[in-house]
């Protein structure tokens, strides 16, 4: 790949250190900078033949077998089950791939720069929605609502928080058991935000965040 330099400040630094004004007008400037990159032309060739369910059934499948279940997980478990045919319902875009504070760039013109592009790929456009609720509600609830916002041009579609929580509720799972390759801290920071996701979507009965305000 060859890409541009981009000068500035980490993102998810700077956000705690600015006014909810500002936190909100770059939450939306990168989801219309996220509508952009969803809106380049896909080859016919490139489109992909399967996709991610079975991988995320399996992936939930090593959840249920490890030893660093949680308590009160069996809703989730249960919401996923019954709402994973759901999720690929939109034509497919080339995703970034980790779109959230920590891989984006405040530039000296209070601008938003988009950097780390190796985990890019073929996909659902909801699914790079995820991490707001991994790592982009730590650092500001109004950069995410301004990102979900201006990407649908003020009017958030139904279907859009249906599947949004389904890949939440299967991150907040799965993540606990991609962690312990990494250790017990890391393991120990991924229950705290997957018990952070039950309480913001209500144990998996609600399917808006309590975050999210007009």
């Amino acid at each position: 790949m060859l890409l541009t330099w981009v000068d500035g400040h980490d993102l998810e630094l700077a956000l705690p250190q600015l006014d909810q004004c500002e936190q909100y007008r770059l939450g939306r400037e990168a989801g219309k900078i996220l509508r952009r990159i969803h809106s380049i032309q896909i080859p016919p060739d490139e489109f992909p033949k399967e996709t991610k369910i079975p991988k995320k059934i399996l992936q939930l499948g090593k959840y249920i077998e490890s030893e660093h279940r949680i308590q009160d997980n069996e809703t989730a478990i249960q919401f996923i089950n019954q709402n994973i045919h759901k999720i690929w319902s939109k034509p497919p875009v080339y995703q970034h791939g980790d779109f959230h504070p920590g891989n984006l760039i405040l530039t000296p013109e209070n601008k938003i720069g988009v950097i780390d592009f190796n985990r890019w790929e073929i996909g659902d456009p909801y699914e790079e929605f995820y991490k707001l609720e991994s790592f982009g509600t730590d650092v500001s609830t109004l950069y995410c609502i301004g990102q979900i916002d201006a990407y649908f041009d003020d009017d958030v579609p139904g279907d859009f928080w249906n599947i949004l929580a389904v890949y939440v509720a299967h991150a907040a799972l799965y993540s606990i058991k991609w962690a312990e390759r990494f250790g017990q801290t890391e393991i120990e920071n991924m229950v705290r935000i997957c018990k952070k996701s039950f309480e913001h979507y209500n144990n998996f009965e609600n399917s808006v965040p309590n975050w999210y305000q007009k």
